[in-house]
């Protein structure tokens, strides 16, 4: 029978929005993971080929359940909010700031998906100065969930927000480590 109340209140408008927050989080944070090891030669070809469609991937699934996650607050009966506190940063009654860190967040990741599927229209050059808000994407999503995540006080939520922490700070620094590799390559072959 617990089992069955358990599984009840993750199926409640409130289960879902949390549900959904996780998710997207993961997701955003395993595709910009992926997404920094899906370029340079640190990796295998072969194995670039598998990291960039997953990459992307795990993009748009972290969008969609990011939408599912607002969408969500707008039917919760417990704490409601309105389209209005979803879509425009800052204006919630409830946890503004933290709130408005998620709507911008979502905003940021808009703009990567579209940037992506306008590569040719936008150039190379325009493409990478927006996919580069990918590390303050995930940046504003660990703050947004950290502090108005209902569950990030909870033992399982530490482990989950710090190792994918580490592991984003790990994956920023191998990115900015290839990217001087590449820019001090001129400067040695003269």
């Amino acid at each position: 029978m617990s089992s069955l109340v358990t599984l009840a209140s993750w199926l409640s408008t409130w289960g879902v929005i949390k549900a959904a927050g996780f998710t997207s989080y993961l997701c955003i944070f395993v595709s910009v993971v992926l997404g920094a090891f899906s370029y340079g030669t640190a990796v295998p070809a072969k194995l670039r080929g598998i990291l960039l469609p997953a990459h992307q991937l795990a993009g748009w699934l972290g969008f969609l359940f990011g939408l599912l996650h607002g969408a969500v607050l707008t039917i919760d009966t417990y704490q409601p909010f309105s389209l209005a506190e979803i879509l425009i940063p800052f204006t919630a009654k409830f946890h503004p700031w933290a709130s408005g860190l998620g709507t911008v967040a979502l905003y940021i990741l808009a703009a990567i998906l579209i940037s992506s599927d306008c590569i040719k229209s936008l150039g190379k050059k325009a493409w990478r100065a927006v996919h580069r808000l990918s590390y303050p994407l995930v940046i504003l999503a660990f703050l947004h969930g950290l502090s108005d995540g209902s569950d990030s006080d909870k033992i399982w939520a530490f482990p989950l927000y710090a190792g994918s922490a580490i592991i984003f700070a790990a994956a920023g620094l191998y990115r900015a480590y290839i990217q001087w590799k590449a820019d001090r390559k001129p400067l040695a072959s003269k």
